[in-house]
């Protein structure tokens, strides 16, 4: 009878854990839109007010951040010193789909990610902060959806792990 309380304990912890860890996975996202919000602020005021080369405002805004989403940055400078054969573009492409397996940012984010890449160092300082100013706007707007999913999946993933649990302990006896 003992064994059977105290399995029948560890199954609705262990079902309410992984629902916990679901509603942080889910709340993640828009930390991370926001925290990425601010890193491409930082990096639009390197190259307006700072004249920062490329290179050097990227590893500005990685040191700038502890995050997961700076780590777009610091693999963009990794690419560009060890590869000397691709662009900024290119460098920049690759870290955003390298990094962001480690991130909780979606496909279309990493989209979003992507095609702010693609002018990088191809346009003239303006073009360039015109870029990174369309990019936080939308990702803003990524940022808003994501919110609204959190707060609608967040509190079911914490009821479904509890109550899944139960049903199950339910179930068992």
């Amino acid at each position: 009878m003992i064994l059977k309380l105290v399995g029948s304990v560890m199954v609705v912890m262990a079902s309410s854990c992984l629902g916990w860890i679901l509603s942080r996975q889910c709340a993640a996202r828009p930390q991370e839109l926001r925290i990425l919000q601010g890193l491409l602020q930082i990096f639009e005021n390197q190259i307006s007010y700072m004249s920062s080369v490329l290179t050097d405002a990227f590893h500005y805004v990685y040191k700038s951040s502890g995050s997961e989403v700076a780590e777009f940055f610091r693999l963009t400078v990794r690419n560009l010193k060890f590869d000397n054969s691709i662009n900024a573009a290119q460098a920049w492409e690759k870290a955003v789909v390298e990094g962001i397996r480690n991130t909780a940012l979606n496909r279309e984010d990493r989209e979003i990610l992507i095609s702010f890449g693609k002018l990088l160092g191809s346009s003239d300082r303006e073009g360039q902060i015109k870029n990174i100013r369309l990019t936080v706007s939308q990702l803003s707007l990524q940022e808003q959806k994501a919110e609204e999913i959190r707060k609608k999946n967040e509190t079911m993933y914490r009821s479904l792990g509890i109550l899944g649990g139960l049903a199950i302990v339910i179930i068992a006896i």
